[in-house]
C-alpha cells in the first residue's frame, strides 16, 4: 500500500491464491486464539477480534486497490502507443495511480472506524455473541470422549441427526429421567444405557486381555501369579501383571490408552463398574440376559430368591467400620429435620449404644462361632435383652488382647447395659425406636435371608475396588411399599458409607454408576448427600421419576419430604417424556432454556387484494427484533408422541446442549452372543516373577538381533500394534526393501 501510495505502481502483484491465504490468517488467528490458554477473559477475546478485523480490513483494502491497479496498468500495457504515452505522460499517469491508491483507504476508514466502535463495541449482542465463542482447539482428543473413555450415547439428535454424548466428566453428575408411567424409562432408557456400561466394561476386558497378552510375549511384563489358562482367560486384568525391571516407560507408552492414573510405579488401569437397582424383577432379567451374552459376572440381590448373595453390614473388616456402618445407616434410614434438644440427646445415646453393640459383635461372635460372621438379627436380640450383651462382655474379657484393647468400651457397658447399672432404664428406653425399626426391617423373611446371611455376602467396599457390577431388586409388589423403601433405602445407605469412604483421589478412583429406578420412595435427608457428594467419588448416579412433585413442592420447603430444590439443581443431564402435568411442562420448558432468534409480525388482509379477491398476508415486516424464545413451549413437550423426548445436558467445555429425539429399546445386538477372545497364557504362567536374562524375549530379538519364535501355535496369533500415534511407520528412502515377485530373478 505504501508503495502504491508514493509510486503508483506495486513491485510484486498478488494473485487470489495468496490474497485467500492471507484473508485465511486473520480468520484462523481469531478462530484458534478464541480457545487458546492466553484469553483469559471475555475482554481479551473481544480485543482479539478487533485486532483481527482490522487485520482483515487491511488485507481486503490491500487486495482492492492493488487488483485495480494491476487492472488499470494491464489496460495500459494493452495500447498500442503504450511506451510513449508512459514517456511523455508520465507526471500525469503517476499523480493519478497514486491518488486512487489513497482514495480507497480514505473513503473506507471512517466506515469501518465506526462499525468496529459503533457496531461492534457498542452492541451488546455482538460483544456476547463473541463472548460465547468457544474457538477451533486443536489440542489432542481428552481421555473424557472416545472409545476408551466411559462417555455415553444419550440419543441422536432429532433435527441434526448429531449423535448426542455424554462425556466421562460430566456422567458423575446426576440425570434424571423423567416419565409418567408407561413412557419407557426403564425400557428405552435406563436399560439400554446399563447395556451400553456393560458393551464397554467387556471392551476395557477384552483390550486388556489382548494388549496384555502381547506385553507377555514382548517380554515388557510377566503373570505375577501362577493362574490356569481358563482362569486367565476369564478373569484377566492387567494387575495381574508384573511389569519388568526397566521397561516401565515402554509398557506404559504401550497401555496409555488403557491406563486412568498412573502414580510413581503403581498404575490404575481403566474399569468400570454399575449398580442397577429396580423395584421389579422384569427389568432385571432383561440386564442379566445382556451380561449372560457378555460372558460378565455381576452379584445378584433378590429377596424373593433362596439363593441370593447377603447384604451384611457385618462383612466390612475392620470392626471400627463395622461399627460406623451400621450406626449410620440405622441413624440416617429414620432421622429427621426437626428435633427436641431432647430427641437429639436420645438419638445420640442410640447411636452411641449401636456402634458399641456392633463392635462387640464384629469382636466376638466370630471367635466363639466358628468364625461366623454376626448379623443384625444378632444385633437385634442383643437390643431386646442385655444378658447377651452382659454375656459377650465376659467372653470378651478372657481374652486379655481383647480385654485390653476394649477396656474402654467393656465400662462402658458395664454402667449401661449390665443389671443394676447407672445407665441401665434410660439406655433400655432410649433404644425401645431402634429396636422396633429394626423389627420391621428384618419382618420379611426374604430380606431378613439377604441382610442376616453370614456366609456369602457383598461387599460394597471390595465391589466399588474391583469395578464389580450389581443388580438389585426390591420387589415392591411382593414386600409392599414400606418395606421396599426400607430395604432399598438400607442398601443404598450401606453403599453410600462405602462411596465416601473410598480410598485414592477424585483422579485415580474407578468410575461406578449407580442408577436407581424409580427413585423417590428413597427421598429423604439421608439421600440428599447422593446428589451432593458422589460426583466427587467418581459414582455417577442415575435416578427416574414419574413427576416433579415427587420430589417435594415448593411451597412447601421446610418439609423433610422437600429436596427438588437440591435434587433437580444437581442433575445435569435431563431428558423428559411427554404427556406430564401442566405444571411440569411449565417447569421443563424454563428448565430447558432459550434461543434467541429473529421475531417479527406480519399483517393480514382479510379482504383481499382486490385482483383474485383471495385474502393474503403483508409482505411487510413489523416489530423485528433479535429476541429469546423458550426451545421447546410446554405445549410442545406435553404433547410428544411415544418414544420421543426432549433433552438437557453439557458437553466437556460445559456448552449446554438442548434438542429432541428419540428412543427406542433395547438393540439386537446385545440380545446376540458375544464371544470374549482366547489367548494361551499356559506358556507364561509358569514364569512368574522371573526376570532370568537368557529368557526369550521376542522385543529385544526385534531390536538387536532378528529370529523368529517356532514354539508360537495359532492360538498365540499375531502380534499387533496400535500404529494410531507411531512415529516410525512413515515412507522412508533407506528402507530395505525385498521383491518377491517370482518372474524376476
Amino acid at each position: 500500500m505504501i508503495l502504491l501510495c508514493f509510486t503508483g505502481i506495486s513491485v510484486d502483484y498478488w494473485g487470489p491464491f495468496m490474497y485467500t491465504f492471507a484473508i485465511a490468517c486473520p480468520v484462523f488467528a481469531f478462530l484458534l486464539g478464541a480457545s487458546s490458554k492466553f484469553v483469559k477473559d471475555d475482554a481479551q477475546k473481544f480485543s482479539l477480534f478487533i485486532l483481527y478485523y482490522i487485520s482483515l480490513y487491511i488485507v481486503g483494502i490491500s487486495m482492492l486497490t492493488q487488483w485495480v491497479n494491476q487492472a488499470l496498468w494491464t489496460f495500459l500495457f494493452t495500447l498500442p502507443n503504450y511506451a510513449e504515452l508512459v514517456t511523455r505522460f508520465l507526471d500525469v499517469i503517476k499523480p493519478a495511480f497514486t491518488a486512487l491508491a489513497c482514495y480507497v483507504p480514505v473513503i473506507t476508514i471512517m466506515p469501518a472506524i465506526k462499525k468496529m466502535v459503533t457496531g461492534f463495541a457498542d452492541t451488546k449482542d455482538i460483544r456476547d455473541s463473541v463472548a460465547d465463542y468457544k474457538g477451533i482447539s486443536l489440542a489432542p482428543p481428552s481421555n473424557e470422549n472416545g472409545p476408551y473413555s466411559c462417555e455415553m450415547l444419550l440419543c441422536k439428535d432429532g433435527e441434526t441427526g448429531k449423535a448426542i454424548k455424554i462425556p466421562e466428566t460430566r456422567r458423575f453428575e446426576a440425570f434424571l429421567v423423567l416419565g409418567v408411567s408407561g413412557s419407557g424409562k426403564t425400557t428405552m432408557a435406563f436399560e439400554p444405557m446399563i447395556a451400553r456400561d456393560i458393551e464397554k466394561k467387556f471392551f476395557f476386558r477384552e483390550a486388556s486381555k489382548e494388549l496384555g497378552f502381547t506385553a507377555l510375549k514382548t517380554g515388557l511384563a510377566t503373570i505375577k501369579e501362577p493362574y490356569s489358562n481358563e482362569y486367565l482367560n476369564e478373569n484377566f486384568s492387567l494387575d495381574m501383571l508384573d511389569i519388568r525391571d526397566g521397561r516401565e516407560k515402554l509398557f506404559n507408552t504401550y497401555m496409555q490408552k488403557l491406563i486412568h492414573h498412573s502414580s510413581g510405579s503403581k498404575n490404575v488401569y481403566k474399569d468400570l463398574g454399575l449398580t442397577y437397582i429396580a423395584p421389579d424383577y422384569e427389568s432385571i432379567s432383561h440386564i442379566t440376559e445382556v451380561l449372560d451374552n457378555f460372558h460378565m459376572k455381576y452379584n445378584m440381590i433378590d429377596p424373593n430368591n433362596p439363593d441370593s448373595i447377603g447384604l451384611n453390614p457385618f462383612v466390612f473388616d475392620d470392626p471400627v467400620k463395622t461399627s460406623l456402618a451400621i450406626s449410620a445407616v440405622l441413624k440416617r434410614m429414620y432421622e429427621t429435620n426437626e428435633v427436641t434438644v431432647q430427641q437429639a440427646f436420645m438419638q445420640n445415646i442410640t447411636t452411641q449404644a449401636i456402634e458399641n453393640l456392633s463392635l462387640l459383635l464384629k469382636e466376638v461372635y466370630p471367635q466363639t462361632h466358628n468364625g461366623l460372621l454376626p448379623n443384625l438379627e444378632d444385633l437385634l436380640m442383643m437390643l431386646n435383652n442385655f444378658e447377651l450383651v452382659e454375656q459377650f462382655c465376659e467372653k470378651m474379657k478372657k481374652s486379655p488382647e481383647l480385654a485390653e484393647k476394649y477396656r474402654i468400651l467393656l465400662t462402658y457397658f458395664k454402667n449401661n447395659f449390665y443389671a443394676g447399672s447407672i445407665g441401665y432404664e434410660e439406655t433400655q428406653k432410649s433404644l425401645q425406636a431402634a429396636s422396633s425399626q429394626l423389627e420391621n426391617l428384618l419382618r420379611f423373611p426374604g430380606v431378613r435371608n439377604i441382610l442376616c446371611n453370614r456366609t456369602n455376602n457383598l461387599n460394597f467396599d471390595k465391589a466399588l475396588e474391583n469395578c464389580e457390577i450389581t443388580l438389585i431388586c426390591t420387589r415392591r409388589g411382593d414386600l409392599g411399599a414400606a418395606v421396599n423403601k426400607a430395604f432399598g433405602l438400607f442398601t443404598l445407605l450401606l453403599m453410600q458409607h462405602s462411596i465416601i469412604s473410598r480410598p485414592g483421589t477424585e483422579k485415580s478412583r474407578k468410575p461406578h454408576f449407580l442408577y436407581i429406578d424409580e427413585f423417590p420412595p428413597f427421598v429423604c435427608k439421608a439421600t440428599e448427600d447422593f446428589f451432593t457428594l458422589f460426583r466427587k467419588y467418581r459414582v455417577g448416579l442415575i435416578i427416574s421419576a414419574q413427576n416433579l412433585s415427587q420430589f417435594g413442592t415448593n411451597n412447601n420447603l421446610n418439609n423433610n419430604q422437600s429436596y427438588r430444590q437440591t435434587i433437580l439443581a444437581n442433575c445435569t443431564t435431563k431428558i423428559a417424556f411427554g404427556n406430564n402435568t401442566p405444571e411440569d411442562n411449565e417447569w421443563l420448558a424454563k428448565e430447558f432454556g432459550e434461543k434467541r432468534e429473529w421475531k417479527w409480525n406480519k399483517t393480514y388482509n382479510s379482504k383481499g387484494d382486490g385482483k383474485g379477491g383471495m385474502p393474503e398476508y403483508d409482505g411487510k415486516l413489523m416489530n423485528i427484533e433479535w429476541a429469546y424464545k423458550l426451545n421447546f413451549a410446554p405445549g410442545k413437550i406435553q404433547s410428544q408422541k411415544f418414544k420421543a423426548i426432549v433433552y438437557k445436558t453439557r458437553d466437556a467445555g460445559g456448552k449446554m446442549l438442548v434438542g429432541k429425539a428419540k428412543l427406542d429399546f433395547l438393540e439386537s445386538k446385545y440380545k446376540e452372543n458375544h464371544q470374549p477372545k482366547q489367548f494361551n497364557f499356559s506358556k507364561f504362567s509358569g514364569s512368574v516373577s522371573t526376570h532370568d536374562s537368557n529368557q526369550n524375549d521376542i522385543l529385544s530379538n526385534i531390536l538387536n538381533r532378528p529370529q523368529f519364535d517356532t514354539s508360537m501355535d495359532d492360538n498365540d496369533g499375531p502380534i499387533k500394534y496400535n500404529t494410531t500415534d507411531a512415529k516410525f511407520f512413515l515412507e522412508n528412502d533407506s528402507a530395505i526393501t525385498y521383491n518377491i515377485n517370482k518372474n524376476k530373478k
